[in-house]
């Protein structure tokens, strides 16, 4: 990250909720020292007319019944008010709501994991001439986005996106490790700390911890009831293993080993 403190720190989330699950303690620590911070959510469009059997499940099991997008931006705007981080929305449409031709995208429940869905270069192309916008208009002075663990088709599009923009106009980039898939992934780090910023204590991961409370319809599809616990945990894992409570990485500088196939639908 320069060191340009006037720059704000952009954030790449591909949903909304993965930049305060992954790097919420480093959000708090970054706008407590006086730093601005703009999340902007990548999927965060609504779709319009009917939905798909797996996303009307997804709604169902998230007690999404009514404006499920808009309860969603909602939360998230909660979430990051607590954290003092303006957001950003942008409205492209997650995978579940996503047509490929004549059929959905995602026609079963694990759909968005699969490698094999088919490419979608119109997509791809307004994602990286957006992204190049933003990062054009807000002048960053580092963009940060999640890793592609979990292999789920958005954080796929995310991660490609940031990269070839970041790229294009001269910014770093770093890469946090995205939960709840984390938690059931070895991240073998290349042997020194992942270089994060702001380092966050444990003031900062309570801070976190408030924030993630606010959203309310994803807590228990991911985690179940003791998802503070779990966030906890991880964090003093990855403080041990790396010296950093949320550590960042750059392209390049980490692999990747699933232990556990990733069971909820995001």
């Amino acid at each position: 990250m320069t060191s340009n403190r006037d720059a704000p720190v952009l954030v790449f989330s591909p949903h909304l909720d993965d930049a305060v699950l992954g790097v919420g303690a480093s959000l708090a620590a970054l706008t407590e020292q006086g730093r601005s911070v703009v999340v902007c959510t990548v999927f965060a469009g609504a779709p319009s007319g009917p939905s798909s059997a797996i996303a009307a499940e997804f709604h169902r099991e998230c007690g999404l019944t009514q404006a499920p997008v808009r309860t969603r931006r909602a939360e998230d705007q909660d979430a990051l008010t607590e954290l003092g981080v303006k957001p950003l929305y942008l409205e492209f449409l997650d995978a579940l709501y996503r047509r490929h031709g004549d059929e959905w995208l995602c026609r079963r429940s694990d759909s968005v994991f699969d490698p094999a869905l088919p490419d979608e270069p119109q997509l791809a192309t307004a994602l990286l001439n957006t992204a190049r916008a933003v990062i054009r208009e807000h002048r960053p002075a580092a963009v940060w986005t999640c890793l592609p663990t979990g292999n789920h088709v958005d954080h796929r599009h995310t991660v490609l996106t940031a990269a070839l923009a970041c790229a294009a106009e001269g910014i770093d980039l770093l890469l946090w490790e995205p939960l709840p898939y984390a938690l059931t992934t070895t991240i073998h780090p290349p042997g020194a700390p992942g270089p994060n910023p702001v380092n966050p204590g444990p003031r900062h991961l309570a801070r976190k911890l408030s924030s993630v409370a606010r959203y309310r319809s994803q807590l228990n599809m991911l985690f179940g009831a003791d998802w503070a616990e779990q966030i906890c945990r991880y964090a003093h894992h990855r403080r041990r293993a790396t010296g950093a409570a949320e550590p960042l990485w750059r392209l390049g500088e980490r692999t990747a080993t699933t232990t556990k196939d990733s069971r909820r639908l995001r």
